[in-house]
């Protein structure tokens, strides 16, 4: 069994639900992508299936028929099923949906575990609903979803909701290590952002994290020639922009983090960290030019500004009233 970090409280709190034969038959995991939401999926699916009655322990007991099944990935009470990059046709949804309305195999429960629910099509979404509308005894859906607000609100209604948070920096470096990294610093834990998507490019952002705090640095004490030519550099590449101003509201982050006492800097950081932030819609969404989108945000960062900021309850000026200048 892959060993499975954070979510210590989710956990717990289902497993003890399906114990107690209290769980809902319509569960909707929320969060980023990364984090673990399937593996937990999984886990409380083995319990489910697992032939120890009423219910198995907390990931199965591992050794009865059903979870020697589940471990080998051949139980046929396990239904499986993922939209987005490997979406998955209507016939597959059909044949899956098919599939749970049939006795189940072993005599017991049945598990539907989605993937990616959220970029399921509007025909599948609504497929999906009458199924969740007249569920079956002993059977159990478990959706996974990044973005909850794009499924249609007749679906969201029908499931018991759970949120799972981003991984803290420390779990990274202990899954990092659990897969053969020999050495994994605070600072490329910190850029994974908690999550364990694109993990194989974190040695290459670290070196344009660098770059990053190094710009902020100067950005914190004025430097415009400085800011400037990073504004320039990092504006021209406008395929790496959106990656970019997710690094700075890292870093940024941290630095308001670790402000203690120091108010003036907590009211730099927190006026650039809200600018960041409006920056990520203007640059991506908007589609604004990014080298002005990036000055200003760097040109917020300047602590000779901390006085102003401190007298303003709204952290002014903020991105838009900048660009609108």
């Amino acid at each position: 069994m892959t060993t499975i970090h954070g979510h210590t409280q989710q956990r717990a709190a289902l497993a003890l639900l399906a114990q107690q034969e209290r769980l809902p038959g319509s569960l909707l995991f929320t969060g980023i992508k990364g984090i673990g939401k399937q593996l937990v999926a999984y886990e409380l699916a083995r319990q489910l299936l697992c032939q120890q009655k009423p219910f198995g322990p907390q990931g199965g007991c591992n050794s009865c028929q059903a979870c020697v099944l589940f471990n080998s990935k051949n139980h046929p009470d396990l239904h499986t099923i993922t939209f987005g990059t490997a979406a998955a046709s209507m016939d597959d949804l059909r044949e899956t949906l098919d599939g749970l309305s049939l006795k189940a195999f072993l005599g017991g429960r049945r598990v539907a575990i989605i993937n990616d629910a959220d970029e399921i099509s509007t025909i599948g979404a609504n497929l999906l609903l009458k199924t969740l509308e007249e569920p079956r005894p002993e059977t159990f859906y478990i959706l996974l979803a990044a973005s909850p607000t794009r499924l249609p609100q007749t679906v969201l209604s029908r499931c018991q909701r759970w949120f799972f948070d981003r991984l803290s920096p420390t779990e990274i470096k202990h899954i990092l290590t659990e897969r053969g990294a020999t050495e994994v610093s605070d600072s490329i834990a910190a850029l994974a952002e908690g999550s364990l998507c694109d993990l194989e490019t974190l040695k290459d952002r670290k070196e344009l994290a660098d770059e990053v705090r190094e710009v902020l640095d100067a950005a914190f004490k004025g430097d415009a020639r400085r800011i400037g030519r990073a504004a320039q550099e990092w504006g021209g590449n406008k395929i790496g922009v959106k990656e970019l101003l997710a690094l700075l509201r890292t870093s940024i982050r941290e630095r308001l983090l670790c402000c203690d006492n120091d108010q003036a800097a907590a009211s730099v950081w927190a006026t650039a960290l809200q600018n960041i932030i409006d920056s990520e819609y203007l640059a991506v969404d908007r589609h604004a030019n990014p080298t002005l989108v990036l000055l200003t945000v760097l040109r917020s960062c300047n602590l000779e500004r901390a006085s102003g900021y401190q007298n303003t309850p709204n952290l002014l000026p903020t991105m838009l009233e900048e660009l609108l200048r």
